[in-house]
């Protein structure tokens, strides 16, 4: 993938220590040692965050950060970067693109150590990755459900941008919209 076409030699993960997460890393670390890329995992528990890393967050031999967490996580690995100075053009992050759209913005109850501008200055320098859409790749195939991939995501995306709300800004709702949508689609049967 991304790793391999800008011949990247070494890279660092810092991964949520959750099964989600941890799985698609030790598939993503297969990739990067038959590709002979060296890395580096700094790994974190869930309930702790990322505050008891401290030295250990970002690796000092590094350039190329993958970030393998939860948005929450993300915003606050975002700070760490600002304070650090761990931006362009002498490093590089790489966070998910699946978080909900201004995911950086979110001001939750957290305490972040940043303000939303510093993680937008941040965000400014940062790669974000998209996932494969096999849903857009099926075509005019049609699913169980008897609509194709393309179908889906349309009528996904008017659900979620139906007035008088318009939930495609939080965080979880395309998750929670397919699985309703599977839920039904389940109880109908």
């Amino acid at each position: 993938g991304t790793v391999r076409h800008y011949k990247w030699r070494h890279v660092a993960i810092i991964v949520q220590g959750e099964n989600l997460f941890t799985r698609a890393t030790a598939a993503l670390k297969e990739m990067l040692k038959n590709s002979n890329i060296s890395f580096t995992e700094t790994t974190f528990e869930s309930s702790i965050g990322i505050a008891g890393l401290e030295n250990d967050l970002f690796d000092p031999d590094a350039r190329i950060f993958l970030i393998v967490t939860y948005a929450i996580h993300a915003r606050q690995l975002l700070c760490e970067s600002f304070h650090r100075g761990i931006v362009l053009p002498r490093y590089l992050l790489v966070t998910p693109a699946w978080y909900a759209q201004g995911w950086w913005r979110i001001n939750d109850d957290t305490d972040y150590s940043c303000s939303v501008h510093e993680r937008e200055e941040v965000m400014s320098l940062t790669l974000g990755l998209l996932h494969f859409d096999f849903l857009a790749q099926l075509g005019d195939i049609n699913t169980d459900t008897g609509i194709n991939g393309s179908e889906f995501l349309e009528l996904e995306e008017a659900h979620l941008n139906a007035p008088p709300l318009n939930l495609s800004m939080l965080e979880y709702s395309q998750y929670c919209y397919d699985a309703t949508w599977t839920l039904a689609y389940a109880l109908n049967k």
